[in-house]
C-alpha cells in the first residue's frame, strides 16, 4: 500500500510538472517576428543609449522617425552614417533619428562614435534583442516610420553618404 502511494505521488508530481512546462506563460518565450513591410506597424522596444539612457520608440509617435540597424566592422553601414548628421540638421525636432548598433560592446561603440563626432542616438543591442524584432538579412537596415507609426519605408544595404543622403530625404520629405 505504502508503494503504490509513492507510485501515485510520484506520478502526480511528474503530471504537474508538465502541464507547468507545457501551460507556461506566454511571456516565457520570445515572440517570433517576422520581416517588416511597408505599411506595417511600429514594433515598440525600449533600449539602452551609449550615454546610459533609456529609449522607447513608442514615446516617438508624432515624429518620422529614421531606425538604423548597424555595427563599427560594416563596411556600407559607417558609409552611409556621416548622412544621419546631415538629416538631423535638416529636419530637426521633426525627425527622430536613432541608430541600434548590433552586438557590439559598450566601449566599442563609444569610441567609433567620439572619434567620428557623431552625436544621434546610439542604442546598444548587444544581446540582439531588439535586431530581433526587426529581424533581417543584413545590415545597414533602415526603417522608416511616418508620425502615426507606420512604416513608410525599408532600405537593406547603403550606398555612400551622399546617395543615402538624397535617398532618405526622398522617403522623409513626403512625411514632414
Amino acid at each position: 500500500m505504502q508503494r503504490i502511494k509513492r507510485v501515485l505521488i510520484l506520478f502526480t508530481v511528474a503530471a504537474l510538472c508538465l502541464l507547468a512546462v507545457s501551460c507556461g506563460s506566454p511571456s516565457a518565450e520570445p515572440e517570433e517576428y517576422t520581416a517588416a513591410e511597408e505599411g506595417g506597424e511600429m514594433r515598440d522596444f525600449t533600449g539602452e543609449t551609449v550615454s546610459g539612457e533609456k529609449f522607447t520608440l513608442s514615446d516617438q509617435k508624432g515624429k518620422v522617425i529614421l531606425l538604423n540597424f548597424w555595427a563599427t566592422w560594416c563596411g556600407p553601414c559607417v558609409g552611409e552614417l556621416p548622412a544621419f548628421p546631415r538629416l538631423v540638421e535638416k529636419y530637426g525636432d521633426d525627425l527622430c533619428l536613432v541608430t541600434v548598433n548590433c552586438g557590439e560592446d559598450k566601449e566599442t561603440v563609444e569610441s567609433f562614435l567620439t572619434e567620428n563626432g557623431y552625436a544621434f542616438t546610439a542604442l546598444l543591442d548587444t544581446d540582439y534583442a531588439i535586431s530581433d524584432i526587426y529581424p533581417t538579412d543584413g545590415i545597414p537596415y533602415t526603417l522608416i516610420f511616418d508620425r502615426d507609426g507606420k512604416i513608410s519605408h525599408i532600405q537593406l544595404g547603403a550606398g555612400d553618404a551622399d546617395e543615402m543622403f538624397d535617398m532618405y530625404c526622398e522617403a522623409i520629405d513626403p512625411l514632414i
